[in-house]
């Protein structure tokens, strides 16, 4: 590598111009300097991208290789007779068509955590024989039916936790041979059964951590039962693989009033509508409707011209959107998709327009569509299928006035819930007219017929009902926001809430404390900090810091170097840390030990770790780490032990690690969805080292590594052959001490029986009186709180258990708190809520705030029938189901913010919570909406507009960043 650098560089100073030079070789050459650093800049970032062979757990035979950090460039070191390809953490900014055609005997392609702009039609062209194709962790939005046209042998397609918004109907009728399905934790909202059908092979679905609209779930629940398809869930801290749920949580629909619908028969002059609430403006273009909230509920376009209705238009509607109109706009073709995601449209109207059939791609995703109006489209067909996504919902079809001779029964059998059609002034068969009087009249449908039918060889007259009226360029939009229907429906909309019904306590400044027992060394203990520069009063010399259950989300550059010299042992744990910036721990020339435990970081880079030569032990465990670079095991070479347990590892660069850690003796893996190949590598690894590890956190976690067939087959126990027996990693039980621990006090001053206490264990609460009516339990040590935990104190009213790393609620650890009315769970890493923790039936304030909860199991809000007020901020939540909310009848107040709450969850909820009259905290977020949509449309590029008026993309911001760079060349070149 020296070498060739050296070579690019003897080259670039053979291009650097001479004095004397003329103007014209002296602007050759520096155009040459200016391409041969460019050069220099890809090799350099591709220096990583490297892929190199795997072991395969089930078929040692087969030929693997695991691509870290890499691009599309990296496969041309690949063979081309290459069974299994793995990215992982890879970046490509588009995955061209034919990319992998070169490797015809490719079975499985998989990508995990991966960054991609955009994938081209046939990117997978070629690959007949694919088996498998994952996507895991990688953000695509929408599943294209494009993709999978070329890969009709799939078997096994994963695209879970994709922020998949879209899945294409015609998806599943490209892969017929498809028998495992995981959309598993993305933000779909609903699947039409009707597509679904379409995969006569499948076996196993995997949907949960979707925001499913309860109406959608039920038939998908009914369609799996019906066709015996397993349905498997993602069990939180429980086996990996269990059975889906009895009653699975989803999105309630809300009802929303319809305006009435206005008059289609008469031709009247554009422009003449009935005034309506809501608003209104004038436009010549349809992109105009970038103006309207993203809670719409009703749009009337009219008198607009549009040749074509494009993709995505109204996507962004599609939490809200009960009405569409769209008057006398001349449309000529709806693409595929215009009406995509418009799950909860209950009234199409399109009046006027020039439509000569009714396409089969139009309704996919129509399927609450409750009354379809087509008048004045000039429709002479209706093509095959075309009416199939509506079969369980539509109830009125209006086709008046169009081109039709004839209706297939066939297609009009499918709508079985149709209670009228209104027919007239289309030029009919005779015979035709007959049969569908006779069918209409059978079914009890409602209709009417009127005017001369027409002979098979007779001409049809024209009728002035089937002229189109002239469109002018410009048109109006008439629009009804989510607030305004609740006005007319006479329910108050609840305004954001500034303060909690009770006042929050005051902010508490952190505090550092030396540990006495250390006589030899300075070891301070800080907690509840907010800065680092809280650190000024400790001593330059001190030896151990310790900072735990604070607020820190930054370690700001030469956060540290106060103590350079001393400084030994640093913990930052339990602090909320997010980034770490360039150089924070510079100048810790002696730390050995570093940990940054149970935080919430996602990467780590070496530009953040520069400076710790000397490190021998650095414990990364319980944090939502991805990605780590191989930079990072070259500025760390003299590591003993490293722990990276309990994140969200898939892959990193197993080989380079092994060269650059030859000091590496102690590695904790365990908790991680570790892909198949980069397990088996990291199993390789820790063989050769002796390392203990635990041989199930590497496969069974993730059985992509195995082939199920028809029902899920258990994976095999022993995956890889090694020489000896594998020692298993002790599990993380944490210190069990039956000695009583802090201290209990009664809070001076209160007549009633209160006490708080600090620092201690359960069995503190021993000296707490049975009469007690308010506990604080708070900075003591309470990992789990066992079933009947609290059972002595048939008194309390108020419980508090405030930063004192409660992670386990055990069920029934309340039970015989029968007079408990008020609960709070406050700053500690409690993960899930579980079914049946909160049997307290007075209780009416639950407070959980500042907590690390990111699944609550469906129940567990059952029996809090009294519940008046309660705060999920500041967790891990990424949806908030409204059927969970249900359980509640006297709700009042519910407090949400602070959570990563996906787009249709937040947007359903927020409607269910202002339609039953729950007070909330509104999160506004107007460009999200519309984010969304201009990723659709622009083959997934993942940029981020921001909101103003034209949102600027990062491509432009990038286009600029290399413009100002190609400027600075110039400019240095020409001085020079």
């Amino acid at each position: 590598m020296n070498r060739i650098l050296k070579a690019i560089v003897d080259i670039a100073l053979k291009a650097f111009p001479l004095p004397g030079d003329p103007l014209a070789l002296r602007l050759q050459r520096m155009v040459n300097s200016i391409l041969v650093l460019w050069a220099l800049v890809g090799l350099i970032g591709r220096v990583h991208g490297k892929c190199s062979s795997a072991p395969i757990a089930d078929n040692d035979r087969s030929i693997a290789y695991a691509c870290i950090h890499g691009d599309l460039g990296d496969l041309n070191e690949l063979p081309g007779d290459v069974e299994w390809i793995e990215f992982s953490v890879s970046r490509f900014q588009t995955i061209y068509d034919d990319a992998f055609n070169r490797f015809p005997n490719l079975r499985r392609l998989s990508f995990y955590n991966c960054h991609i702009n955009a994938i081209e039609p046939a990117a997978f062209r070629g690959l007949n024989r694919l088996d498998w194709l994952i996507f895991h962790g990688t953000r695509v939005l929408a599943a294209r039916s494009a993709w999978f046209r070329h890969v009709p042998n799939l078997r096994r397609l994963v695209l879970d936790r994709c922020s998949l918004v879209h899945v294409e109907p015609d998806v599943f009728r490209m892969l017929p041979r498809l028998e495992t399905l995981d959309l598993r934790d993305n933000d779909l909202d609903c699947l039409s059964v009707e597509e679904l059908s379409h995969l006569t092979a499948l076996r196993t679905v995997r949907i949960d951590g979707n925001p499913w609209l309860c109406e959608c779930r039920l038939r998908m629940e009914r369609f799996f039962r019906e066709r015996s398809i397993v349905q498997e869930i993602e069990c939180r801290f429980r086996p990996r693989v269990c059975t889906a749920q009895r009653n699975p949580q989803c999105m309630t629909q809300i009802e929303i009033s319809l305006p009435p619908s206005l008059p289609t028969t008469d031709v009247r002059p554009i422009g003449t509508f009935q005034e309506r609430p809501g608003s209104r403006f004038q436009t010549s273009v349809l992109t105009s409707l970038d103006r309207l909230p993203d809670r719409t509920t009703w749009i009337q376009i009219s008198g607009l011209k549009i040749d074509r209705l494009p993709a995505y238009t109204f996507f962004r509607f599609g939490n809200s959107l009960r009405s569409l109109e769209l008057h006398d706009c001349a449309i000529g073709t709806i693409e595929p998709g215009a009406f995509a995601g418009l799950h909860q449209l209950q009234r199409l109207t399109l009046v006027g327009n020039r439509l000569p059939a009714i396409a089969a791609h139009w309704f996919g995703d129509l399927v609450a569509l409750d009354q379809l109006v087509l008048v004045r489209n000039g429709i002479e067909r209706i093509e095959p299928g075309a009416l199939r996504p509506l079969a369980n919902s539509l109830r009125h079809l209006d086709i008046r006035y169009n081109r039709l001779r004839c209706l297939a029964l066939d297609e009009l059998a499918r709508l079985r819930r149709l209670e009228r059609l209104d027919i007239v002034g289309n030029p009919w068969f005779c015979e035709c007219r007959r049969n569908l009087h006779r069918y209409l009249t059978d079914r009890q449908v409602g209709f009417e017929v009127t005017g001369r039918c027409y002979e098979a060889d007779e001409v049809v007259e024209t009728d002035v009902g089937w002229q189109h009226s002239q469109t002018p360029i410009a048109g109006h939009v008439y629009w009804t926001t989510f607030e305004d229907t609740l006005s007319e429906r006479n329910i108050t909309v609840i305004r954001p809430i500034v303060e909690p019904p009770t006042p929050k306590p005051p902010a508490r400044k952190g505090t550092c404390m030396r540990d006495r027992t250390q006589m030899s060394h300075q070891v301070y203990t800080c907690s509840g900090i907010t800065s680092i520069d809280e650190l000024e009063i400790l001593p330059r010399t001190v030896h151990t810091i310790r900072i735990v259950l604070s607020n820190l989300k930054t370690i700001p550059t030469q956060a540290f170097n106060r103590f350079d010299g001393w400084l030994s042992r640093l913990e930052l744990r339990d602090s909320g840390i997010e980034t770490i910036e360039y150089r924070a721990f510079v100048d810790l020339h002696n730390l050995e030990y570093l940990s940054l435990h149970s935080n919430h970081l996602k990467s780590v880079t070496s530009e953040a770790l520069e400076g710790l030569t000397n490190l021998r032990h650095l414990d990364l465990s319980r944090n939502h780490i991805y990605r780590i670079p191989n930079e990072v095991f070259d500025a760390l070479p003299r590591l003993y032990s490293l722990d990276i347990s309990e994140n969200y590892m898939n892959c990193f660069g197993v080989e380079h690690m092994a060269r650059k850690m030859p000091h590496l003796c102690v590695f904790k893996v365990s908790n991680n969805p570790w892909s198949c190949l980069c397990g088996a590598k990291l199993a390789n690894f820790l063989d050769s080292r002796r390392i203990p590890y635990n041989r199930k956190s590497l496969f069974d976690v993730n059985d992509d590594c195995y082939i199920t067939t028809g029902s899920p087959a258990t994976p095999p126990t022993t995956t890889v052959t090694i020489p000896w027996t594998t020692t298993t990693e002790p599990p993380s039980i944490g210190f069990r001490n039956e000695t009583i621990e802090g201290s209990c006090f009664r809070i001076p001053g209160s007549v009633e029986a209160r006490y708080r206490c600090v620092g201690g264990n359960l069995i503190l609460l021993k000296n707490v009186p049975r009469d007690a009516v308010y506990i604080e339990f708070y900075e003591g040590h309470l990992p789990t709180l066992p079933p009947s935990a609290l059972y002595h104190f048939q008194k309390l009213q108020d419980l508090t258990i405030r930063n004192s790393g409660l992670r386990t609620i055990s069920v029934g650890a309340f039970r015989g708190l029968n007079s408990l009315e008020r609960l709070t769970i406050q700053g500690n890493p409690l993960k899930s809520i579980e079914a049946g923790c909160f049997n307290i039936e007075h209780l009416e304030r639950l407070d959980l705030r500042g907590n690390s909860i990111n699944y609550i199991a469906p129940g567990a809000f059952r029996y809090l029938h009294s519940l008046v007020y309660l705060n999920l901020e500041g967790n891990d939540l990424q949806c908030i189901y409204t059927s969970d909310l249900q359980d509640m009848p006297n709700l009042h107040i519910v407090e949400f913010a602070s959570n990563p709450l996906k787009w249709r969850c937040r947007m359903d909820l927020e409607q269910f919570l202002e339609t039953q009259k729950i007070k909330f905290v509104k999160v506004e977020n107007s460009c999200e909406g519309k984010k969304i949509t201009r990723n659709l449309l622009y083959q997934n590029r993942t940029v981020e507009p921001d909101c103003s008026p034209i949102c600027s993309t990062a491509s432009n911001i990038k286009l600029r960043e290399y413009l100002m760079l190609f400027t600075a060349f110039v400019l240095f070149f020409t001085i020079h």
